[in-house]
């Protein structure tokens, strides 16, 4: 009997390992941003910090901003990376909510592109961008949507719509629906791009609802496009005739794949590791008590 609980504490301790915090991390906001501009962050434009969120923009016509590290960032073989962070996107106005967010990775320290549908990234060169956009300007395929961009381009090369909801703006007061990134609740997001593959994965998951992946294993040589592996990383954003407040609420990076979303599986190395760190654990604790 001892040694069958043993297995199924061993199991459930491998469950929740990919939880925990891991020792690849180089960037931690995980208990907010109190502080952090002009110290790690070099905060442009629009962006403050607004109690212990990084507030991109407030919710005003014609706002842009950017939060991104001060120094670049050392990403793994290949440029690799992994990254976790919470938004929330907040009283919007104007002709609809407008425009959201991206998470950036450059080579330089610009960090702050155009305004309204630029969402504070368009014409930063050397970049990668995943983008959150609330928006439905000419070249988007929908006003509620993840996609991947480079080079300063908001024509994102892959992009998915959260949950399958496409329209998110003022008509009928679709934005305030489950699956509107712009509905006001807090959001999570996963990127994990693996350097030597070359494969980039992102999820999603609102406050209340089950992870969704968005994008899988696709494709992209960002250290080619970056022309380097110390990138200077964070996010940026803007408004125009359409707005909201666009808040980062922590921010967690990682220049390994070891940060990974809700009942996503770690890498194969990762798991071996928690493995035996979670056995041996386990072990320790059974000869305590015996």
């Amino acid at each position: 009997m001892i040694r069958r609980t043993w297995f199924a504490a061993a199991a459930l301790a491998l469950a929740a390992a990919p939880f925990q915090a891991q020792a690849g991390i180089v960037i931690d906001y995980a208990s907010g941003f109190s502080g952090a501009c002009g110290s790690g962050l070099t905060c442009v434009g629009d962006t403050s910090v607004n109690g212990s969120a990084l507030r991109l923009t407030p919710a005003g016509i014609g706002q842009a901003g950017a939060g991104y590290s001060t120094t670049a960032i050392t990403l793994g073989a290949g440029a690799t990376f992994s990254t976790s962070f919470q938004f929330q996107l907040t009283q919007p106005g104007g002709i609809a909510p407008a425009d959201g967010i991206t998470f950036v990775l450059a080579q330089g320290t610009s960090g702050l592109g155009g305004a309204g549908g630029g969402m504070g990234y368009q014409g930063v060169g050397n970049s990668v961008a995943i983008e959150f956009d609330t928006y439905w300007n000419n070249f988007d395929p929908n006003s509620n949507h993840v996609g991947v961009d480079s080079n300063g381009s908001l024509s994102s090369s892959i992009w998915a719509s959260p949950y399958g909801v496409t329209n998110c703006d003022f008509g009928s007061n679709s934005y305030l629906a489950d699956g509107c990134m712009s509905n006001g609740k807090v959001w999570s997001a996963f990127i994990n791009y693996d350097g030597t593959t070359q494969k980039l994965n992102v999820s999603v998951q609102q406050q209340g609802m089950a992870l969704v992946q968005l994008i899988t294993d696709y494709s992209i040589d960002i250290a080619s496009i970056l022309g380097t592996t110390d990138a200077h990383v964070g996010f940026t954003a803007a408004t125009g005739s359409g707005l909201e407040n666009h808040d980062i609420l922590s921010w967690q990076l990682a220049n390994d794949t070891s940060i990974v979303g809700p009942g996503t599986v770690p890498e194969p190395a990762d798991l071996a590791l928690l493995s035996l760190a979670g056995v041996a654990a386990l072990w320790a604790g059974r000869r305590r008590r015996s």
